[in-house]
């Protein structure tokens, strides 16, 4: 991604943390302009280009956008609510690489597969006393798409840029998710919303690196 675009994408996230931070009481659709940014930069380079790919891609973006407004409520429907909206935005995340994720029979791929899902979920198992019976729940079911995502991260056979870039961004999703479950029932640390915020803005941008580096020809000096 140019040099210009990525201090857009960072302006962005600092309205966000701004406006958070100033507004924390008041609804803000702010919260949505980093992924609505990665959203007009990937229509903007793919104009008149568009596939299934790009479509699945960019629904991805809008739901998850749909989803960060509705985390804006604070209130524990609003993040089950939320969840749904991003197990929905992950599973098309899933369609626009599925094509390049091949699975193997080997037992020890098996059981790599096997041992990363474990570690994905059994930090939120841990504590699932402390957690509200119906975001508990909820959050099962999302980190089974959530396990889907790293999975399909973990499978892909291309190239090694966006590879990387695609299980960086699904990585940050997991961390992500451990982050927001703890600090909102388990411990409660200064601006711990501020930093899942920043989590959450870098695991956009690297999916989306990881989409955009399929590409040859997306952004010619980053396809080397």
């Amino acid at each position: 991604m140019p040099f210009r675009l990525k201090l857009i994408y960072i302006l962005c996230c600092l309205v966000d943390a701004a406006a958070y931070i100033l507004y924390k009481d008041e609804l803000s659709f702010l919260s949505a302009l980093p992924v609505l940014c990665l959203l007009f930069f990937y229509y903007a380079q793919r104009k008149g280009q568009y596939k299934l790919r790009d479509y699945t891609y960019s629904i991805g973006l809008g739901l998850a956008a749909v989803a960060d407004i509705i985390l804006e409520l604070r209130s524990t429907t609003a993040k089950i609510l939320a969840l749904v909206m991003y197990m929905l935005s992950y599973s098309f995340y899933i369609a626009t690489v599925r094509k390049e994720a091949v699975f193997g029979s080997s037992t020890k791929e098996l059981l790599k597969i096997i041992a990363n899902m474990v570690l994905l979920i059994s930090p939120v198992l841990i504590v699932f006393s402390d957690i509200p019976s119906d975001y508990f729940f909820a959050s099962m079911i999302y980190m089974v798409f959530l396990a889907l995502l790293y999975i399909t991260a973990l499978l892909r056979k291309t190239n090694k840029s966006s590879y990387q870039w695609f299980l960086s961004g699904a990585l940050s999703f997991a961390i992500l998710t451990i982050c927001e479950v703890y600090f909102s029932f388990i411990i409660k640390i200064p601006y711990g919303s501020i930093l899942i915020k920043a989590i959450y803005s870098f695991a956009q941008y690297a999916t989306f690196m990881g989409v955009a580096r399929i590409y040859k020809s997306f952004y010619p000096s980053i396809s080397k």
